[in-house]
């Protein structure tokens, strides 16, 4: 069976190797041999000669040549088009991450495999901000195999953080406990000549033991600071590099709530230049609208919730000609644009469904310079 979870950005593909085995690709441009033949060869017998082309001299019987039989010379893309270019691979670069941002956790988990961060404590720190403290619980990895550890923390790629991991019976992440050592070569002599087969090797090469810091079944603990709207993500791969889950916590939310309705802002980087506005309880499968507010400049934004009243949107922050200031999104309610799915004459004006609360939440952020403070 083909497994349906996904890898999130080829940098998660050669990190977690959670991909799908199955992947569509993308049609081929058309290229110049699709174009018709336009070859003399073509041409039925008997019918008129064409005009021959210039090649290099001068055709008995044929006029010469003017400037409008040269071919055009190559485009040289202008620096509008370039900027444009340039504009447009940022775009394509900045969808990638939102996206691989936003499936973070069940949609990139192998099924039937689950971890959640647990928080188990929260304290100043000395220099002012809250270090919070978090363990890791699981479901379907078979206690004792080996596991590694990935973080993705914002602004960096996602790397393998620990290796040597495994969980307990209780399924908490745990420092394994060293492998037994090797017997020496008379014993080894002595052994049965049918050796087990290698174990593959661990993902993330370079990446620290867990027996360098921990004691063995030592539970693991994730010690970190964070902005608010700030995502910890982590997962958990087999030595396999097949199968794993992934999660992530919000230490800090940024949401507002109103009427069952929920908005969520969660820092796409750490300027907010990128964030990824998230939504619960809304109508489901509906055209939606938000608005975003930043300083006199007012902007609609449509969206599709899914069947669950969920809905996310990348969101790219900013004002011209400042460095900082702050953006608030709001909800502004169901699109009443037509579709063709509409009916042209409803037989008598549907009720409204109760899973279509009047609500209206409003989440204001931070973004540009200096705007990515720890709490």
């Amino acid at each position: 069976m083909v497994p349906r979870y996904v890898a999130a950005v080829s940098v998660l593909a050669a990190v977690l190797c959670l991909g799908s085995a199955a992947q569509s690709s993308a049609p081929a441009p058309a290229t110049s041999s699709q174009l018709p033949a336009t070859s003399s060869s073509q041409q039925p017998a008997g019918s008129p000669s064409q005009k021959a082309a210039p090649t290099g001299g001068l055709v008995p019987g044929a006029p010469p040549p003017s400037l409008e039989d040269l071919p055009p010379d190559p485009h040289t893309p202008t620096p509008a088009e370039q900027a444009e270019e340039h504009q447009q691979r940022i775009l394509a670069a900045i969808t990638r991450l939102a996206g691989a941002q936003a499936r973070w956790g069940p949609q990139i988990s192998t099924p039937g495999i689950a971890i959640s961060l647990v928080e188990i404590n929260r304290a100043k720190i000395p220099d002012g901000t809250t270090r919070i403290d978090y363990q890791i619980t699981s479901s379907g990895f078979t206690p004792g195999e080996k596991l590694s550890l990935i973080r993705w923390p914002l602004d960096t790629q996602a790397r393998t953080f620990m290796n040597g991991l495994t969980v307990n019976a209780s399924g908490v992440a745990v420092c394994a406990p060293p492998a037994p050592a090797e017997p020496s070569a008379p014993a080894k002599a002595r052994a049965a000549p049918a050796a087990a087969p290698a174990s593959p090797p661990m993902p993330g090469f370079g990446a620290p033991g867990c027996t360098d810091t921990m004691q063995p079944n030592q539970p693991l603990h994730i010690q970190t600071t964070a902005a608010p709207g700030e995502a910890i993500r982590v997962a958990l791969i087999g030595a396999d590099q097949k199968h794993g889950a992934a999660t992530s916590a919000v230490p800090f939310p940024i949401t507002s709530q109103d009427k069952g309705c929920k908005l969520e802002v969660l820092l796409g980087v750490r300027d907010a230049s990128l964030v990824l506005v998230e939504g619960t309880g809304f109508p489901a499968d509906k055209a939606l609208k938000l608005d975003t507010i930043t300083a006199d400049n007012t902007r609609t934004i449509s969206t599709k919730s899914n069947a669950q009243g969920q809905l996310v949107v990348a969101l790219l922050s900013g004002a011209k000609g400042v460095d900082a200031g702050q953006t608030t999104v709001r909800y502004i309610g169901v699109s009443d644009a037509p579709s063709l799915q509409t009916p042209a004459a409803p037989a008598a004006p549907a009720a409204p469904a109760a899973s279509e609360p009047g609500c209206s939440p409003a989440v204001t952020f931070h973004w540009g310079k200096d705007s990515y403070k720890a709490d």
